[in-house]
């Protein structure tokens, strides 16, 4: 029996379930797109999307602000929320899943999670934290877990390093 997760669901290729986080004080989807993935394995990936560290919370904002920023001065036809603190783009963003995978052994927990946003109804957002490094931030793109630092650097429009649509 799980301790974190309700509503396990398994079908014939992949899993779901629901967990309950405390950053957004909502129930948010597992997914794990593969039977082999375990609950324990998903349990990790929940302890460490509801235990991330303060100031991993605090970057994940500003980068998704960021993100927001660049990407309505991009278009141009939308317009980007009011806000006076990183934080407050939590009002303006909903998480749908947490997606768990094969990690290899000795792999730090990885929280890869795919957001809805309201200024990129289309793409939406992608946070992609392993341990306490944030690697990605930007436009959901399923971007690979388990790839070198320098991969997440060089990913255009990865907005955890820098990378904005001034950069296209």
């Amino acid at each position: 029996m799980s301790e974190h997760l309700t509503h396990i669901q398994r079908h014939e290729q992949d899993w779901e379930a629901q967990f309950h986080s405390s950053l957004f004080q909502s129930e948010v989807s597992v997914i794990a797109y593969d039977l082999d993935i375990s609950t324990e394995q998903a349990e990790v990936a929940v302890l460490a999307f509801n235990h991330l560290d303060e100031h991993v919370i605090a970057s994940l904002c500003q980068f998704s602000w960021d993100y927001c920023i660049s990407f309505c001065e991009y278009v141009g036809d939308v317009k980007a929320p009011s806000i006076q603190e990183p934080l407050e783009i939590l009002k303006y963003i909903k998480p749908t899943a947490l997606i768990v995978e094969h990690l290899p052994e000795q792999t730090e927990p990885i929280v890869h999670v795919e957001l809805e946003c309201d200024w990129e109804v289309e793409h939406g957002l992608e946070w992609l934290v392993r341990g306490q490094q944030i690697l990605y931030v930007g436009s959901f793109e399923g971007v690979n877990s388990l790839e070198n630092e320098s991969y997440y650097q060089n990913y255009s429009l990865n907005f955890a390093y820098g990378n904005t649509y001034d950069n296209l």
